[in-house]
């Protein structure tokens, strides 16, 4: 389970960029106070909401199609039909946001510059459903290098053009939203210009698919855009659903904990960015076994090193969270804790999404997708009223782990189920994990009368966690040679 070359430059990618945000994050954090923040984070997180649906589930179809294509027509008609009808429904679509702002920003947010906000969500959507596709289309020619330089260039300028907003006394929410919109732009042009070149595709080549093509594309497209759908509802719904619900200040204090988790997310990227073209590439050769291998690989990785990830966030979050940006962002451990367990699980399931729809089960996964999304929505409406904070946190984790459950096994019908998992990692894992947390616990019961630190709790974890799964790897090595 070492690192390759390209797995090793996308983590450096999205090493850098993710920490760049997440500094971007905490001094906008500062900088905006909690309801700046909140409604900066909200807008973003509409225009996430929408870019699936504006889409069309055409990020998918173009990986799909043009993953192993060999002509270069073969390669830039798809991107460019997808290119052309997301146009055609992100524009108009920005048009109405633009035009009846006033009348969406009431039920937006209670921010006092929710109209700007909205007419800027307007701007930003087309920016951000283009730069998706190109990038997209970069993933599928495994163009590494160019795409982790694009990542970390366009994090690092944000992260500057904020800064230099504030020096000169203009940064607030919506020319927060405005700059990136902008730095999107100029990303999607010199992503566009990389994969011009890369594919030696010329004015010749920019042609549609036939009809008939289209119309493919549309069939596989439409139902990765519904799942996308539910996967955004289980996602970033939550963030736009807690705004409209409880207003700015609460869902600034939300946003900053999912920020803040959001690392667990960033550490699983590389790994899927890698994983959906490899798979695809085997399981279309009729190499199950070579797709099966590649998964272990990267999700072995993924399980042995994530598991102690997550069990830090949840132990330090709420901690971390306050001294980087204040009492004013306080979130209960219990809730930062939670949305931890509704990423890992998020993460863990990825593989057994990759191959439902490589093996052609992608209605599924929309009707799914879509039902535990929707589940997620309703949990939010009941239980934050109840539980604050906490209510949106255990409505999105409890539809994660519902999602998980049908995903994985619809895909044990179809041939993977536990395939899937590298089970000698897994056991390595899970060992490790136990022998932590019950010393952990030891460590918790021995103080009872002086406290002990969250702190000294992990670091112990830690320690532990490490030496017994280097001792496990090694008894499983001897085993395997004898």
């Amino acid at each position: 389970y070492r690192l390759d070359a390209d797995l090793a430059l996308r983590f450096a990618a999205e090493g850098s960029s993710k920490a760049t945000a997440l500094l971007m994050a905490i001094l906008l954090a500062r900088w905006l106070a909690a309801d700046g923040f909140g409604a900066y984070s909200q807008t973003q997180a509409l225009v996430a909401v929408l870019v699936p649906v504006a889409l069309l589930g055409l990020g998918f179809a173009v990986i799909r199609r043009i993953a192993g294509a060999k002509d270069t027509d073969e390669i830039s008609a798809p991107v460019v039909t997808a290119l052309i009808v997301a146009s055609m429904v992100t524009l108009p679509a920005a048009a109405v946001m633009w035009l009846f702002a006033s009348e969406l920003a009431v039920q937006f947010s209670n921010h006092p510059a929710a109209t700007e906000l909205v007419r800027t969500a307007a701007v930003l959507l087309p920016v951000a459903a283009w730069q998706s596709l190109i990038f997209e289309a970069l993933r599928a020619r495994q163009r590494v290098r160019a795409a982790s330089a694009l990542q970390i260039g366009e994090a690092a300028l944000t992260l500057f053009a904020m800064i230099l907003l504030f020096v000169v006394d203009r940064l607030d929410p919506v020319t927060a939203v405005g700059a990136v919109a902008a730095l999107k732009f100029i990303f999607l042009v010199a992503g566009a210009m990389d994969f011009l070149r890369s594919q030696a595709i010329g004015p010749g080549h920019f042609r549609l698919l036939p009809l008939r093509g289209i119309k493919a594309v549309l069939a596989l497209g439409i139902p990765f855009m519904i799942a996308g759908l539910g996967e955004v509802l289980m996602g970033l719904g939550d963030r736009v659903l807690v705004g409209s619900l409880a207003g700015a200040d609460t869902v600034g204090r939300y946003a900053a904990a999912q920020t803040l988790v959001a690392i667990l997310a960033s550490w699983g990227a590389p790994y899927w960015w890698l994983l959906y073209p490899r798979m695809a590439r085997a399981m279309t050769d009729g190499s199950s076994r070579a797709a099966i291998a590649a998964t272990h690989r990267l999700f072995g990785n993924f399980i042995i090193w994530a598991t102690p990830l997550a069990v830090m966030l949840a132990l330090l979050g709420s901690q971390i969270l306050t001294l980087a940006v204040g009492d004013d962002f306080l979130v209960s451990g219990m809730t930062v804790g939670v949305l931890v367990f509704a990423v890992f699980v998020n993460q863990a399931t990825t593989p057994w999404e990759y191959f439902l729809y490589i093996s052609g089960r992608a209605i599924f996964l929309m009707w799914v997708s879509l039902a535990w999304g929707a589940a997620a929505i309703a949990g939010i409406l009941i239980l934050l009223p109840e539980l604050g904070l906490l209510g949106p946190a255990v409505a999105v984790a409890a539809a994660r782990a519902g999602f998980a459950f049908c995903v994985v096994a619809a895909a044990g019908h179809a041939g993977a189920g536990l395939k899937m998992l590298p089970s000698q990692v897994t056991v390595r894992a899970i060992v490790a994990l136990l022998a932590g947390a019950g010393v952990t616990t030891l460590i918790w019961l021995a103080n009872t009368s002086a406290q002990v630190s969250a702190w000294y709790q992990a670091a112990a974890f830690v320690v532990i966690y490490l030496l017994v799964s280097l001792v496990t790897d090694r008894l499983q090595a001897r085993r395997r040679s004898n």
